[in-house]
């Protein structure tokens, strides 16, 4: 019987280009050779259509890691209602069973990072972490090099090799460990990468003492970004450098920063400014070198609009028709997640769950 990794690459490629856009979404999880594929430029460039497709975000929502399906395709048409939809539960407590904190205590996730098909997944306290890829079904737990600690930031990145294809990236983590005292100073910092290839923890020397980041980071191409006091912060996976930009607004540590990626190409952040309703969005250039903002760009939306919207947690841009969708938690209606859009006049309340979130993003 004749199966579909039998049949020759193009005529595969011929095939999924006849499959309805709406489907094709959904179909990009489904094995690891269709992921690749369907990040590979040379096929999106001939399938227009997956650039109009439904697209499919990660929420992490008591413990479990959803695959979540945002149809912003005509969001800028009043005409045309907003649809969250939970295409599938990607990953559960039951799905790792087999990593244990002891031997009565289960792994609860709490927190997960995304970078190009694989999710970093930690457990509330930072005692254990794992590497899941959700194509395959292939779990690692990364052992400490000492201890993690509740405190710790991590961030999932990858080195580029220019002599080899975008297959053969080499994965790296970066554990970020900020120590204090009774009196909640400073006392040190700890910095660690974790290759994935040497399957080893070793210590990573970063003596300048201005890191603090604010929320999880980003990962875009492979570098991790946050925002970091009133600037922004990159991790270069490749060099294994930080390197400082500037944020498009003046801030101040009281503000609700939040970082987002646009279509894994670009970055967008929110601001909102302390004790008031107003959010902006902002959109980098295509990325290079420097990174700097879009002049013409600016999404500006009323959160009073909303019942009880004080802040975002995270957030997707459709840059193109100035659309956002946006995720909070309502702390005064029993940590209720909401999802919501906000748009140039346009406000919509699309989602209303039972438990807080911690994260989504791009997938």
């Amino acid at each position: 019987m004749l199966l579909i990794s039998d049949l020759p690459s193009d005529l595969e490629a011929e095939i999924l280009f006849r499959v309805p856009s709406k489907s094709l979404a959904k179909l990009k999880t489904t094995c690891k050779r269709w992921y690749t594929l369907f990040r590979d430029w040379r096929f999106v460039e001939k399938n227009k259509k997956l650039g109009k497709a439904v697209r499919e975000s990660i929420l992490l929502s008591d413990t479990r890691v959803y695959s979540i399906c945002d149809d912003l395709h005509g969001l800028h048409k009043s005409s045309v209602d907003p649809s969250i939809g939970f295409t599938s539960k990607l990953c559960g407590v039951e799905d790792l069973k087999d990593v244990k904190i002891s031997q009565f205590v289960k792994f609860l996730i709490s927190k997960i990072f995304h970078c190009e098909g694989l999710i970093l997944c930690c457990n509330e306290w930072n005692t254990r972490l794992v590497v899941w890829n959700p194509c395959t079904g292939q779990k690692r737990t990364i052992k400490p090099r000492t201890r993690y600690q509740g405190q710790d930031t991590y961030a999932l990145g990858y080195a580029v090799n220019n002599k080899s294809s975008s297959s053969c990236h080499s994965y790296k983590i970066l554990r970020y460990c900020l120590n204090k005292n009774k009196q909640n100073n400073r006392v040190s910092t700890e910095f660690e990468i974790y290759g994935l290839c040497s399957s080893s923890w070793r210590v990573f020397d970063y003596t300048n003492g201005d890191f603090g980041v604010h929320r999880g980071g980003i990962s875009l191409k492979g570098d991790t970004y946050w925002v970091a006091g009133l600037s922004l912060m990159k991790f270069d996976f490749t060099t294994e450098r930080f390197v400082r930009f500037p944020l498009p607004f003046q801030s101040s540590d009281l503000d609700d920063t939040v970082l987002s990626a646009v279509t894994d190409e670009k970055l967008s952040v929110s601001h909102i400014v302390a004790e008031t309703d107003v959010m902006r969005i902002w959109v980098s250039n295509e990325e290079g070198k420097d990174l700097s903002w879009r002049s013409d760009f600016v999404l500006v939306g009323d959160l009073g609009k909303f019942d009880r919207v004080a802040n975002v947690e995270s957030f997707l841009l459709d840059e193109e028709n100035k659309v956002a969708v946006c995720c909070n938690v309502d702390t005064d209606d029993e940590a209720r997640t909401r999802i919501f859009v906000v748009g140039e006049d346009m406000y919509k309340q699309v989602y209303k769950g039972i438990k807080k979130p911690k994260y989504f993003h791009y997938r």
